[in-house]
């Protein structure tokens, strides 16, 4: 917890976002694993399979794109002042933190 304590927001949010980033490489081993289950037994009506291709039954693409987009600080809805306010309150409290642990 004391390594959380001593990120900045910009580390955090990587940290985030590759957290998320496995995440979705887990749902990708859990969808392969359903489709190759579904692709045992899925039909159409005519007989046809229900999925052509894996990427038909999932995009892992799109998925990672979904990750990124959420993540991008120039789509965050703060504000350019609030970002600035909070690194400057970020800076603030390591700078304190570490001042505080050298006494």
């Amino acid at each position: 917890m004391n390594e959380v304590n001593l990120m900045t927001l910009e580390e955090y949010q990587w940290r985030m976002n590759a957290f998320k980033l496995r995440q979705v490489d887990e749902e990708f081993k859990r969808h392969q694993l359903a489709y190759l289950n579904t692709l045992a037994g899925a039909t159409e009506k005519n007989g046809k399979p229900k999925f052509k291709n894996f990427d038909s039954f999932y995009n892992y693409q799109n998925q990672i794109d979904k990750v990124l987009h959420e993540t991008d600080m120039a789509s965050s809805k703060l504000t350019d002042m609030k970002k600035s306010q909070l690194t400057t309150i970020a800076t603030r409290v390591r700078s304190y933190r570490e001042g505080r642990g050298k006494s």
